[in-house]
């Protein structure tokens, strides 16, 4: 009777940490729509832009559009333990309404400040201690 609970018990758990967040999920090779930033939504199309794109190419290349520009740098990240820090990003430089250009300023920043990322399911959240975005995959 011991034996069969331990194994209920153990596949339980199993299973439950299967479906925990898992912060060392490799980002190479996923492309991502910001939905919110620091818990506004009002991005991107919501503001009459483009999608606000985060694309990871590949172990180190990033690229996408902030809903305005579009820029391209690098990252690094460690499965290990999620941390995630992007390089200086490049932009192209067009000019578009106030209101997207402000959300286009504050993604670069918070892009620049990322300390961290954790993916669950089809959510990915990259986190600094002053700014936290949310995207759903692409």
């Amino acid at each position: 009777m011991k034996v069969r609970m331990l194994v209920l018990l153990s596949g339980f758990l199993l299973l439950l940490a299967a479906c925990a967040p898992v912060a060392g999920q490799e980002l190479a090779g996923t492309s991502w729509v910001l939905q919110s930033l620091d818990g506004n939504t009002q991005v991107g199309e919501a503001l009459g832009g483009q999608p606000v794109t985060l694309s990871f190419a590949d172990e180190t290349q990033v690229n996408g559009s902030s809903g305005c520009n579009g820029y391209g740098g690098s990252y690094e990240s460690d499965t290990r333990d999620g941390s995630l820090l992007f390089s200086p990003l490049v932009s192209t430089l067009m000019a578009c309404q106030e209101d997207i250009m402000a959300v286009e300023q504050s993604f670069f920043a918070a892009l620049q400040a990322a300390s961290g990322y954790e993916i669950s399911g089809d959510t990915l959240t990259i986190t600094s201690n002053e700014y936290t975005l949310v995207f759903i995959r692409q």
